[in-house]
């Protein structure tokens, strides 16, 4: 489904059927983007094994929202540069650099 391999940004919830949780994992991380994932389950168990091994910048669990201004927020893979949000958002725009300096005396 052309839907599930893009990255809309509106108010859309494509859903597929799945047989085992071991399925769902490996149907998510075999997509090239990885902005954000949202997984709905009474199970902490199996929220907290998805938000583990899910290949996603961010998790969001039994909730459409995700971003707060101070949680870091941004995707891995092929979509977003860095962090934007929270104290790491900073982070990815500066260049650090160390310098060691041997002074002999």
């Amino acid at each position: 489904f052309t839907i599930m391999k893009q990255e809309p940004f509106g108010p859309l919830c494509p859903m597929l059927s799945f047989k085992t949780f071991d399925e769902v994992i490996k149907r998510a991380n075999n997509h090239e983007l990885g902005l954000a994932s949202y997984i709905c389950t009474n199970s902490m168990e199996q929220a907290h094994r998805a938000s583990e091994q899910i290949e996603t910048g961010t998790v969001a669990v039994n909730t459409p929202l995700v971003a707060i201004a101070e949680a870091p927020f941004g995707g891995i893979k092929q979509t977003g540069y860095g962090r934007e949000g929270g104290s790491m958002a900073i982070k990815d725009y500066l260049n650090v650099k160390y310098t060691h300096l041997g002074i002999k005396g």
